[in-house]
């Protein structure tokens, strides 16, 4: 069994999440009045090689130590869950991020959920600290109204939400389920961008197949400034000799953050976002879940993020032994 990520998140938002964007709002329309780029005009100086960008992470909840390890806040632990942190090693790529794809499997009669964060990450050494727990119903429900935005500031096309039905299944067949959703997360523990993959088979055939993708909006009186949009996606299904497998990719993209952040938090912004030369910020999903006949599954992921104000953002990963739709 391994576990790893591939790093360079009843719906309802909390008022902490709605302050935020009110107020980052008003800061992005006084920002934009004389200039149409992320990064300030002339920002002032600062320190970029240490302390200054610590102290513009810790303005929004991460927290850098000494050894240069990046901290984000835990969403299992503040709901409670336990579980066990492990020290994963990357690859690192020619554009300099790092890759780590992910993936586990359960034998039949497996109905844990699981849920897997990204506590931490080494920019230096291309190391992660994930952490792994297995969830109550309560904690997993909990966690799910903690990440989720209301449906009015989540971006959902038709072309991109499916679903497959078999027919011809004799109905009193044992049926089997997995779904594994993955979510980019930001620091007020809001899912940026996510994608959901669920299949439901039984020992001689598969009987559904379903992929869901939500993005975040950020919305004040109907007003959309803070849009992460579908940029591209693709899905397929397979047929193996012992079971099946339904695979979903898609592509995020958002150009606007970045100048929220800045507009807010200025110079002190344009550090925690990396320094960033343009306000593009880029997120991909690749989830996988199989089906086999005896009754097991497995799930896979390789999630990827890059661009402005990314460092930011965490990842996290669900699965359950359910149909999910």
């Amino acid at each position: 069994m391994r576990k790893s990520v591939r790093v360079p998140l009843g719906p309802r938002r909390t008022p902490k999440a709605a302050a935020f964007i009110a107020a980052i709002t008003v800061g992005c329309l006084a920002a934009t009045q004389g200039t149409s780029y992320a990064t300030p005009q002339d920002p002032p100086a600062v320190d970029d090689s240490g302390q200054g960008v610590a102290d513009a992470l810790s303005a929004v909840g991460i927290t850098v130590r000494p050894d240069g390890w990046i901290e984000y806040k835990s969403m299992l632990r503040s709901v409670g869950a336990s579980g066990k942190t492990s020290r994963v090693a990357g690859q690192r790529e020619e554009d300099g991020g790092c890759t780590l794809p992910g993936s586990d499997e359960a034998s039949l009669g497996s109905m844990q959920a699981t849920y897997t964060e990204e506590v931490a990450y080494n920019p230096a050494t291309c190391e992660f600290d994930v952490l792994a727990a297995d969830l109550t119903p309560s904690q997993a429900a909990d966690l799910n109204s903690m990440s989720d935005a209301a449906p009015s500031d989540v971006s959902s096309t038709e072309d991109a939400a499916a679903s497959q039905e078999a027919g011809g299944v004799a109905p009193l067949a044992a049926t089997y389920g997995r779904y594994l959703k993955t979510s980019w997360i930001d620091p007020i523990n809001i899912n940026i961008s996510s994608q959901k993959v669920g299949l439901k088979w039984t020992s001689s055939s598969w009987l559904n197949w379903a992929y869901k993708r939500d993005s975040f909006k950020g919305c004040v009186g109907g007003v959309c400034l803070d849009k992460t949009y579908i940029y591209s996606g693709s899905d397929s299904f397979s047929t193996l000799s012992n079971g099946w497998k339904k695979t979903a990719k898609v592509h995020f993209r958002n150009t606007s953050f970045a100048k929220w952040v800045v507009g807010i938090l200025g110079a002190s912004g344009w550090a925690a976002c990396g320094f960033p030369t343009s306000s593009q910020a880029d997120f991909y999903h690749t989830d996988s879940v199989t089906g086999y006949k005896n009754g097991g599954s497995a799930w896979s992921w390789s999630d990827s993020k890059s661009g402005a104000c990314t460092n930011l953002v965490h990842h996290g990963n669900q699965t359950g032994a359910s149909y999910g739709f």
